[in-house]
């Protein structure tokens, strides 16, 4: 009882820290709430605000920062939504979102708004993930998929290639952290968003994937308990027991990872394309154009590496009183002229094709000539209404198994168990 007390007290105080405000007048210009990301270094919203309101300067912009843990901006977007809060305009969504918002009702659909004509400038994939029971719900910004980040001095100091699979990963990783820490050097093998939330779930749907497994197939049987899965993980245990991932590292989110690799203490790190870019600001890293970017490693029983695809896309609230005005923005924000500036300055993946052969992106991005490969090889998280659930099943169970709480095989059986209630 007292856990559920005090889980009630956590998400009302998200909920009333992130939503204050409730229903707002409109006098004079129109006035818009957009609940966002966290502002860039670069503070590039800021800079996209500035220019949409010289082309409407009677439409004003709030940007309200959401939680940073995206399982907290879910539930806290969930909870005032439903709630009825009408003070939310449009808002940043999460791929794996369309089905759990779409299915609530808690969102406009965006068939008319948002048409066949205008999808075609967008990457496939990024419309299929907006997409849900037939209709189209969200606005894409910025696509995602997981790369590996590799020390380019270190392996040219050990004269070792890129790894290619997870076993070579393993094995380079054990070499240089061996003769680094001989050398008196703190140096740990790789680092990724592992502990219990949504990073957690990209990580190891990769790490799946990536050797011929997967979570649910395409006829939508769950097998997540499979041979493959269970030899995989059994390795990604045995790079933890043997410390060559940071010994807190399953209490990693993404910001922990970054950080661990930009201290200069560690040779590879599995994380978004963003990180190049905050790898490069000299304040905060000690790594600046040390960095290599390559694909994902396959695993024993795979045929290449997989990235989990992520990304992000704006949703039109259902309770919006500001609809036209809040398509206004949504379309400005989707536009190649913003995607162009997030992709320069903070290294996001546009969801707009055209970018991609932009020699202002290429320039500042040079490892973008590999992404269209990685994008059109990355895999999606399962799409269901229940997705949050099923997420949660995957954090809990493959954390028991990497922390040794319970073996791999018994987490990978109870996650199977556990799925297969859901909906039911």
């Amino acid at each position: 009882m007292r856990k559920r007390i005090i889980v009630f007290v956590m998400i009302t105080m998200i909920f009333a820290v992130v939503f204050a405000g409730g229903a707002r007048e409109e006098k004079g210009p129109v006035e818009l709430n957009w609940y966002a990301h966290q502002s860039t270094f670069n503070n590039t919203q800021e800079q996209i605000i500035a220019e949409f309101n010289k082309e409407y300067p009677n439409i004003q912009v709030n940007l309200i920062e959401l939680p940073e843990n995206t399982t907290d901006k879910l539930q806290a977007l969930l909870i005032a939504l439903r709630s009825g809060d009408n003070s939310i305009d449009f808002f940043n969504a999460d791929v794996t979102w369309t089905p759990v918002f779409a299915a609530s009702g808690l969102i406009e659909n965006l068939d008319e708004k948002f048409p066949a004509s205008e999808q075609k400038a967008f990457l496939p994939s990024t419309i299929d993930a907006a997409t849900y029971d037939g209709h189209v719900w969200g606005i894409p910004f910025r696509t995602d998929a997981g790369v590996l980040y590799y020390r380019k001095d270190l392996l040219s100091k050990y004269n070792k290639p890129v790894p290619t699979t997870w076993e070579e990963l393993k094995d380079t990783a054990l070499e240089i952290v061996t003769a680094e820490k001989a050398a008196g050097n703190e140096m740990y093998g790789l680092a990724g968003s592992m502990k219990q939330y949504e990073g957690l779930t990209c990580n190891a749907v990769e790490w799946f994937y990536s050797n011929g497994g997967s979570v649910i197939d395409e006829k939508g049987n769950i097998n997540i308990n499979s041979p493959n899965n269970v030899e995989i993980l059994s390795l990604i245990r045995e790079m933890v027991e043997l410390e060559l991932f940071p010994s807190g590292v399953l209490s990693y989110g993404s910001g922990d990872a970054r950080a661990s690799m930009f201290q200069g203490n560690q040779v590879f790190l599995r994380a978004w394309p963003k990180a190049y870019a905050l790898s490069m600001n000299p304040d905060n890293s000690s790594v600046v154009d040390l960095l290599g970017v390559a694909e994902l490693p396959k695993g024993p029983n795979g045929t290449r590496g997989h990235s989990t695809l992520g990304g992000w896309q704006l949703f039109l609230s259902k309770n919006s009183t500001n609809k036209e005005a809040s398509l206004k923005f949504m379309k400005f924000y989707s536009s190649e002229y913003a995607m162009r500036l997030h992709a320069i300055n903070d290294s996001y993946l546009p969801a707009r094709r055209s970018l991609y052969s932009d020699s202002e992106v290429l320039a500042a991005n040079p490892f973008f000539g590999m992404i269209e490969d990685v994008l059109t090889n990355a895999v999606p998280r399962p799409k269901s209404p229940f997705y949050a659930e099923i997420s949660a099943i995957i954090q809990v169970e493959v954390q028991n198994a990497l922390n040794g709480n319970k073996t791999v095989e018994q987490a990978l059986a109870d996650a199977q168990t556990e799925m297969e209630k859901i909906d039911k």
